[in-house]
């Protein structure tokens, strides 16, 4: 049985290309940008004109800067500990960061890591 579950692990991995080293930082300073533009975004709110369609742009924008930051915190978390689900968080981070429009610094990258890392490794 012990060879049987080692030939269906090597042939499992065989296949699998490793993200890259420098993917959770990308993830988590693309996050820490969209955090700091959700808050400064946030400082806009009190403003006299924020009514209406401005005041949901706004909370849009603050919503999403946040959500994108966090989401990049949790995949580089999972990126370092090596985690299975992680690659799956840093591309929803990666989109939403770069969605962010000023965190496209680190959400750029990232998509080009994670689009770099699918294809298969040649022997």
């Amino acid at each position: 049985m012990s060879g049987l579950a080692e030939a269906t692990q090597s042939r499992a991995t065989a296949g699998v290309v490793p993200t890259p080293v420098w993917l959770w930082a990308a993830v988590l300073a693309g996050g820490a940008v969209a955090i700091w533009w959700g808050w400064f975004v946030l400082g806009f709110i009190q403003e006299p004109s924020a009514v209406g369609p401005v005041l949901i742009a706004l909370l849009t924008t603050i919503g999403l800067s946040m959500v994108a930051g966090l989401s990049g915190a949790v995949a580089a978390f999972g990126l370092l500990r090596g985690a299975t689900w992680a690659r799956a968080v840093a591309w929803m981070a990666a989109v939403l960061i770069t969605l962010t429009g000023v965190g496209a610094i680190g959400g750029i990258p990232a998509l080009v890591g994670l689009v770099w890392s699918r294809k298969p490794a040649r022997p």
